[in-house]
């Protein structure tokens, strides 16, 4: 592996020399040699002043190809370093749907300089897929497919495929229109492989159709590509008119960018795309999507103060206690965050559960808290045991460890159902609220059983 990387890091350095010496027949060379994941890994090791330079050593359709593999903070790197000219010159050869997402990121006097690039039919269908909602099926669409007459036959068919393939992203399948452009059949590669050249479209062609409307989420999208195990699922409007395509591979950077923003929710902060995306938020902006949550948390966790405070009169009488608090409450959080992902997974995912097999969940999750509550508290109880000398302190703690892990396991488990039955996101509620409800309620559990055993502690 060691060989392979020096090897490779020499060839990157070869590169670097030749842009360092405005040598751009030898940047080429080597530069175009390599694959383009390696180019974008490439392009983002250089200095700014060598990033500019790539605009005069490859031309447009070179470097789209690259643009399109960048994801969002390498693109607006290459976007600062780059003419206007330029990046508009790169949509020519990207697909419609990629030129849509980067222009997304861009702020509106940004978009419409690069817009004003492009003629009037091309800046035409790109405002045109602007305007669709963002995180729609219409917003990452593309327009590249092709389609054919029912009345057409396999030869005519495969044809038509031959003429456009180089122009369309999708080729794999073949979408079958009426006259007024509604989807009516699909038919695949191995369809036309399989069949005499004479035989019709409408024959062949599969009438069980999967797709989405216009205005379905992308997570929804996504759901159904993955569920359907499929390439790409055709986009139509209200009417059953094909506008579009989705394809698999924008699935799986939806996929990436969702789990991105659930993950960012979970931990309760929220982010702007525009901004969090490109890497160029302030301090302040930071700051300002945290600080929200941050403060309503302070108040919640005055909960956990306020029941310290009313047990204080057994804490002044065995201080000992309070050193086990905070193991109490991370424990308690812990676990009922657990419970809390494969929850808030479960419902991205769009998993339906009858009334029946919701409560089997909750009783699955009650059983795994119990065990691991059980492991958790003898296994505490034997260190107090062992260190303090105490088994009244030592029963007291481990039977609360084990009271609390039980039940923060379903709390974990029911409260993002309740919080997605009330239309609110999961991802973005649950997080803070369980770890606060978990904190309250080991805390109340553990000093409960202690105040109860206090006389013979």
């Amino acid at each position: 592996m060691k060989r392979i990387d020096d090897r490779k890091n020499n060839y990157y350095e070869g590169i670097f020399k030749a842009a360092k010496e405005n040598n751009r027949k030898k940047f080429r060379k080597l530069f175009l040699k390599l694959h383009t994941n390696d180019q974008v890994e490439l392009f983002h090791l250089l200095y700014t002043e060598k990033k500019k330079k790539v605009e005069s050593f490859l031309e447009p359709s070179e470097f789209a190809e690259l643009f399109e593999w960048m994801d969002p903070a390498d693109q607006t790197e290459a976007y600062e370093a780059f003419s206007t000219e330029y990046i508009a010159n790169l949509f020519h050869y990207m697909e419609i749907d990629n030129v849509v997402d980067f222009l997304s990121y861009r702020d509106d006097e940004e978009r419409q300089a690069l817009l004003n690039q492009l003629d009037a039919a091309e800046r035409s269908r790109v405002e045109e897929m602007l305007a669709y909602e963002p995180e729609t099926a219409g917003s990452i669409m593309t327009k590249g497919f092709i389609s054919v007459s029912p009345e057409n036959t396999v030869q005519q068919t495969v044809k038509m495929v031959r003429i456009f393939a180089k122009e369309t992203e999708m080729v794999y399948y073949i979408y079958v229109l009426d006259k007024e452009n509604r989807l009516v059949g699909i038919l695949s590669l191995r369809d036309m492989i399989l069949h005499p050249e004479d035989t019709k479209v409408q024959d062949v062609m599969l009438t069980q159709l999967t797709f989405v409307r216009i205005n379905d989420d992308q997570e929804v999208v996504a759901r159904m590509i993955q569920d359907y195990d499929l390439l790409a699922v055709p986009v139509l409007n209200d009417e059953d008119v094909m506008l579009g395509i989705v394809t698999v591979d924008d699935v799986m950077d939806i996929l990436v960018e969702e789990t991105t923003e659930d993950f960012n929710e979970f931990s309760a902060i929220r982010k702007t795309k525009s901004k969090m995306e490109r890497g160029e938020e302030s301090a302040w902006q930071t700051a300002r999507v945290r600080m929200p949550w941050i403060i309503i948390l302070v108040f919640l966790g005055m909960i956990s103060a306020s029941l310290i405070s009313s047990f204080e009169e057994t804490l002044n009488q065995v201080v000992v206690l309070a050193a086990f608090i905070p193991i109490i409450m991370d424990s308690a959080g812990n676990v009922g965050t657990q419970s809390l992902a494969v929850a808030v997974r479960n419902i991205s995912m769009g998993e339906k559960r009858t009334k029946e097999e919701f409560w089997q969940n909750i009783l699955k999750e009650l059983v795994a808290g119990m065990i691991i509550g059980l492991a958790a508290g003898i296994v505490l109880a034997l260190v107090v045991c062992i260190f303090y000398q105490n088994l009244v302190l030592a029963v007291i703690i481990g039977f609360s460890l084990f009271v609390t892990l039980s039940l923060s396991t379903v709390v974990g488990a029911v409260i993002p159902f309740l919080i997605n039955r009330l239309k609110i996101d999961p991802a973005i509620a649950s997080g803070p609220f369980i770890t606060t409800i978990n904190d309250a309620m080991g805390l109340l559990i553990y000093f409960s059983v202690a105040t109860k055993l206090l006389h013979v502690l």
